[in-house]
Order: structure tokens, then C-alpha cells, then sequence
């Protein structure tokens, strides 16, 4: 499925980026984009680097309880690859004339990019969750990005259900997405076998040869060929048949989400590093400890991490707990 995989959604956005600002919306404001770059380049980071960590800024993204990741981008220019190549024949014959043409965007785009938990598996309810959580921990920062972008006026949007509908008239589907918690192969995936698609490939092939022989044989009454020459679009059909049945067998599997990883959601993620962090630091502060000790110990170490409970766990968006 498009945009969903493992249980994550992998959300694709662009939006055009205003050229200018509209009659009595300049208030003293640079160009919409100086605005936006601007915008993006005061946004706290995550707590990645000591640095960021001694600011006490985070992202605003760190309050949601489904973001793994998140990221925005301005792409004001496409990929330059040099001018395309002259045809070789035809340079030989002196009639090469190499394009020197290049393609420009319109206007330049937003890029909004971001992998949250899906967990129910239907695309506009997940995302519709997602995006109206967003705009409960970060409306004031989402306002001030995509204030930059076109159609997004004072007074237009300003609910949560207002931006869902927004970023959906500007979302592309993800079509390779990517799967990052699986550790080991999952056991349940959806196989074909040669068997199946051999016998499926069969039966079909056998059902539309045997009705295009008859179609086109005098069994029916405006059949216009003779037995044998009826044999041939049956032939045809059946050959038809059997490729369609396997093409669709395989687009029908190949659709099928990666199943859900256990514990993948950010919360078990997040409640994972805390135990990995905190279980380092335990094993640390009692070695050469006796069994008795070591027993009290980690009782009390049971006590206050709870391993089967979503808190203490880490805190999003640091790297440093």
C-alpha cells in the first residue's frame, strides 16, 4: 500500500512556496521565501550534539506521540546533470544540434517529510490522526512555516480539520518506503509458491481458452470460424489469461504492507533506550557485586524503570537521556 509499510506511514508533502506576498500582506516581511528559510533555520533541532543539548530548545516535533522522524526542506532547483549529449550519428554527420535547454521550477516547494506510527492501517485515518495531533502540540509553529506557503492565508486555515484537508491536497504517495525496526526477517510474510501461481496460471488459461474457442466456433450460433480455426483465439486467450492471472497475483502480493514490528511504535521504542541506557548503567555500578546484593539491587532497579510500563522511558527527540 502507497505511503504505508510495517504499521509506519511515510508521509510525502510539497507545497509551493508563495512568490509574493498578497495586497496588505507584506507588514515590512521579506520575500516568502527569505521568510520561510528564515523560519526553518530558528526552529530547534532535536537534542543530537552536546550542543543542542546545553540550549534547552527541542523540537517542537519531540510533544508528538508518533513521530519517529520529521524533517523540512526547500528545493528551489531541480538536479543539474550538464548539458544532454549530442546523438553520436548525428554529430558524425555534422547534424547534432546538443540541447542546452534546462528545466526550472515555477515557484519553489516545501518539502514536509515525515515516518509516524500508522497503526490501523487505513491511509486517511492515520494520517488524519497524525496530522491533528500535530496541530495540537505545534499549531504556532506550523502556522509560522506554512504561512509562507500558497493558500495558506490568514483566515484559511485554522482548525485542525482545515490543515488535514491542506496537507492532503499537497501530499505525493510514498511508493518506496522504507522499514527500520525489523532486526530479523519477519516469519509471517505472504508467500507465493511456484505450485499455486502454476495451477491459479492453469485454470485461468484453461476457463478463457475454453470461452473464446466457443465464441468463435460453431457451438455458437454466430461463431464465424471452423473447430480448428477456433482453436487459435483460444489459444490466444488462454496464454492471456494465464500471464494476467500471474501479473495480478504479483502487483496483489507485492501491494501488501510489511507486517508491524513488535514494540516498533515510538512509546516501546522510546521505553526501549531508557531500559538500554539504564541496564548499562546498572550492570556498571554492580559489578563484584555478591548475589544477595546484586538480587536487592536489581529489585530496586525493577522498582523504578518498570520495565512493562510506557513510563520513565526516554525522552523524545534527545540523544543524551
Amino acid at each position: 500500500m502507497p505511503s504505508i509499510d510495517g504499521g509506519y506511514y511515510f508521509l510525502t508533502v510539497l507545497v509551493p512556496v508563495r512568490r509574493a506576498w498578497n495586497a496588505g500582506e507584506e507588514d515590512g516581511r521579506a520575500a516568502p521565501i527569505i521568510e520561510l528559510r528564515k523560519t526553518l533555520a530558528q526552529l530547534p533541532t532535536a537534542m543530537q550534539t552536546p550542543g543542542a543539548h546545553e540550549s534547552g530548545e527541542i523540537s517542537a516535533f519531540s510533544r508528538s506521540t508518533r513521530t519517529h522522524f520529521a524533517r523540512f526542506s526547500v528545493i528551489d532547483r531541480l538536479g543539474y546533470n550538464g548539458y544532454e549529449a549530442a546523438d553520436p550519428v548525428l554529430d558524425t554527420l555534422g547534424l547534432a544540434t546538443p540541447s542546452v535547454a534546462r528545466t526550472e521550477l515555477e515557484s519553489p516547494y516545501l518539502l514536509f517529510a515525515a515516518e509516524f506510527d500508522a497503526p490501523s492501517g487505513s491511509r486517511n485515518y492515520d494520517l488524519a490522526v497524525y496530522l491533528r495531533e500535530l496541530w495540537e502540540v505545534m499549531e504556532d509553529d506550523l502556522v509560522k512555516v506554512f504561512s509562507n506557503c500558497v493558500a495558506f492565508d490568514k483566515g484559511s486555515v485554522t482548525t485542525a480539520a482545515e490543515f488535514i484537508e491542506y496537507i492532503k491536497r499537497c501530499e505525493l504517495e510514498t511508493t518506496m518506503p522504507f522499514n527500520f525496526y525489523w532486526a530479523e526477517p519477519p516469519t509471517n510474510l505472504p508467500t507465493l509458491t511456484f505450485k499455486g501461481l502454476a495451477i491459479g496460471a492453469g485454470l485461468t488459461g484453461l476457463a478463457m481458452g475454453a470461452l473464446f474457442w466457443w465464441l468463435f466456433s460453431p457451438y455458437n450460433p454466430i461463431g464465424p470460424l471452423s473447430y480448428w480455426w477456433a482453436l487459435i483465439p483460444g489459444a490466444i486467450a488462454a496464454i492471456g489469461g494465464a500471464i494476467g492471472f500471474v501479473a495480478m497475483r504479483f502487483k496483489k502480493y507485492g501491494d501488501r504492507a510489511f507486517p508491524t514490528p513488535p514494540d516498533g511504535d515510538l512509546i516501546s521504542v522510546l521505553k526501549g533506550l531508557h531500559l538500554q541506557n539504564t541496564f548499562g548503567q546498572f550492570v556498571i555500578d554492580n559489578q563484584g557485586a555478591g548475589e544477595a546484593d546484586l538480587h536487592k539491587a536489581f529489585g530496586v532497579y525493577l522498582d523504578k524503570n518498570e520495565p512493562q510500563k510506557p513510563e520513565p522511558r526516554h525522552p523524545a527527540g534527545e540523544v543524551f537521556g
